[in-house]
């Protein structure tokens, strides 16, 4: 019987300790409303690196694993939680020991503990100040029963939970994108921020292809030379973001249509045009951190999962990345498998800025070019003209790839052509190709080598 109080100074379950590859966790269970009391959750908010706090991780740090809450989804959780047949097998995770602007707890009376028990673990719960455990996974399922009037019987409903004990936050966000990533109602965007938290945590020798994507995305967005300097929209607010102070936090907001809406670009358009873009001579760009992390991430894996999960194999720790097969068909693919990140970086670099300069500026604001379909598209142009010639310094530098791309400045135009869709990315692709291929048989690229 659960005799656990809100009012309890300290709280002891007993516990089991499961033991996995990436660490240990202990199984208890707790009643809803005291685990609403001793946890709390974050939906992912972004914080802007200090300048000049780093020379090699360029960006920001990303906190928090949970997507903001779904009022309606509370709502019809509590009403199933009211039922009689109102059941939750799945655990509740947590992670413990650190406070909600990511510090570790190093006061004893403050963190959660285990010690070694007659019959197993017990679990030791601070109950007195703030919470200092982190919800992982489970937040609508626990502040469903916030929903629920006072005093209700079903707030003392026992959950299975699951926490892990100074488990880094990087890796709760972690934890939560594993588990969620095919999921249809976790945005990508913020998942692929989630999983970029490994930059922080991980030797780059060890980091997956989503790992160096993200790094690289958040170069490209936070680099004031880059082509896509304050560009990326994030499944953060991406305007509080770019307009923050050095060393300030902003919360994230969840947002698809930067990704799926045309409406919703444009009218991130109209927003962002007097502020980001306001003091330099720039076409408006908006797309999203998944259109550009899947991008990147196509030219250098075919297979970013199975990827992930073969250099985390015990065997492959000390090789890392090495340990990967090259692919004839990405020969970006090679630098990646060398940690040549630099150059994967300054070809990205190199042909946006072209882009920019060929492309975007003889675009009108509303042009698909300019949108997600667009940069889709301009990224699998890209993924084309690396297997047409070596790659040198020559070839892909900024001015030979503009004399190429000078063939493509009137293509993606014309609206009443494409639609923002799969279909209007390829027809973008496709007269890319016509262009780019006849400016190739007309001699304009590749240059000569020197």
């Amino acid at each position: 019987m659960n005799t656990t109080s809100v009012n309890d100074a300290v709280i002891r379950r007993p516990a089991i300790l499961i033991n996995q590859p990436m660490g240990s966790f202990f199984v208890f269970s707790l009643d809803a409303e005291t685990l609403n009391h001793v946890a709390y959750s974050l939906p992912a908010r972004a914080e802007v690196k200090i300048k000049g706090e780093s020379s090699d991780q360029s960006g920001y740090g990303v906190f928090g694993s949970q997507r903001k809450e779904s009022l309606s989804r509370l709502a019809e959780i509590a009403k199933f939680i009211a039922t009689s047949d109102a059941t939750f097998p799945n655990a509740i995770i947590l992670g413990a020991n650190y406070d909600e602007d990511g510090n570790l707890i190093v006061e004893p009376a403050e963190r959660w503990s285990v010690e070694k028990g007659d019959c197993g673990y017990v679990l030791s719960i601070p109950n007195g100040g703030h919470p200092v455990a982190s919800i992982i996974d489970g937040q609508h399922r626990l502040h469903a029963f916030q929903e629920l009037p006072p005093g209700a019987p079903q707030r003392k409903m026992e959950l299975l939970c699951v926490v892990f004990l100074d488990l880094p936050t990087a890796y709760h966000a972690y934890v939560f994108a594993t588990i969620n990533f095919n999921q249809k109602k976790v945005d990508r965007s913020l998942a692929y921020e989630l999983f970029g938290f490994d930059v922080e945590q991980r030797e780059p020798s060890l980091w997956a292809p989503e790992t160096l994507a993200v790094y690289l995305a958040r170069v490209l967005n936070t680099e004031p030379t880059s082509p896509f300097f304050q560009r990326i929209s994030h499944a953060t607010d991406a305007k509080a973001l770019l307009a923050a102070q050095p060393g300030t936090e902003v919360n994230v907001n969840n947002s698809e249509a930067a990704e799926t809406a045309e409406t919703a670009e444009t009218a991130e358009t109209a927003e962002t045009a007097e502020t980001a873009e306001a003091d330099e001579n720039r076409p408006v760009i908006r797309v999203s951190m998944a259109t550009v992390v899947d991008g990147i991430l196509r030219l250098i894996s075919r297979k970013p999962k199975d990827d992930r999960y073969f250099i985390r194999r015990p065997e492959n720790l000390k090789l890392g990345r090495r340990s990967l097969l090259p692919d004839v068909g990405l020969p970006l693919r090679d630098y990646y498998l060398k940690g040549n990140d630099r150059a994967i970086l300054d070809i990205l670099n190199h042909f946006f800025a072209a882009v920019e300069d060929a492309i975007w500026k003889n675009s009108s604001p509303d042009a698909y070019i300019r949108k997600t379909v667009g940069v889709q598209a301009l990224f699998d142009v890209l993924q084309r003209l690396v297997t047409l010639s070596s790659i040198n310094a020559v070839s892909f530098s900024e001015k030979a790839l503009f004399d190429l791309l000078t063939a493509c400045k009137d293509v993606g135009l014309d609206r009443s052509r494409y639609q923002a869709s799969g279909i209007g990315r390829t027809e973008i692709r496709n007269d890319l190709m016509t262009a780019i291929e006849q400016a190739i048989r007309e001699g304009i690229w590749p240059p000569p080598e020197h």
